[in-house]
């Protein structure tokens, strides 16, 4: 019974992480264009999770699907270069994947193995998140396949976040790294 437990989160984060990275060439919701694209925070999973960006990003609204959001430098997505500053170049994408209160994280191998992730290195185990870098398919080009990646418990749901940036930028830094936790205790603390 164990091993299909294992077997069924695997498969379960296979659909939700690889689905995040095809969610931004899928069909984009209307957007009115009086509208911000770039926002503050925003209600995921029928509003089960509320999604806060780190210091510097804003959440693209032309992305949002249920369980899914990208994220970049607030002035990529048009607000004013000031709400930026001090912020890497990087591209983060999120989703969300529900999961009972007791299933334990998933580990960076079973994310790997999932996603399609190789050299995982460096895992860092808090006691609300799991944070790592690994190599990987990039949602755009120009981006490093190395980054970081990060999970968490927020709103009854597993949060996979991963963070890219292009080859030797701040982003693949250890700053990478805490950009990820900066957003997964952002959103931890507004549910």
């Amino acid at each position: 019974m164990t091993t299909w437990t294992c077997k069924a989160l695997i498969a379960s984060l296979a659909l939700g992480f690889l689905g995040a990275c095809d969610a931004t060439t899928l069909g984009q919701p209307a957007v009115d264009a009086g509208e911000p694209q770039a926002l503050g925070r925003v209600a995921l999973a029928k509003g089960a999770v509320t999604l806060v960006p780190p210091q510097g990003f804003c959440i693209d609204r032309s992305s949002i699907k249920p369980r899914f959001a990208l994220m970049a430098r607030c002035d990529a997505l048009g607000a004013p270069a000031s709400s930026s500053i001090g912020a890497p170049v990087a591209l983060i994408t999120v989703s969300l994947l529900e999961a009972a209160a007791s299933a334990p994280l998933p580990t960076p191998a079973q994310t790997a193995t999932a996603a399609n992730l190789v050299k995982v290195s460096n895992p860092s185990d808090a006691k609300d998140m799991i944070l790592y870098r690994a190599e990987g398919p990039v949602p755009v080009a120009g981006l490093d396949p190395r980054h970081w990646r990060g999970t968490a418990r927020a709103g009854g749901f597993i949060l996979g976040v991963a963070l890219y940036g292009p080859p030797d930028s701040r982003a693949q830094s250890d700053e990478g790294r805490d950009i990820v936790r900066e957003l997964i205790a952002r959103t931890i603390a507004a549910n």
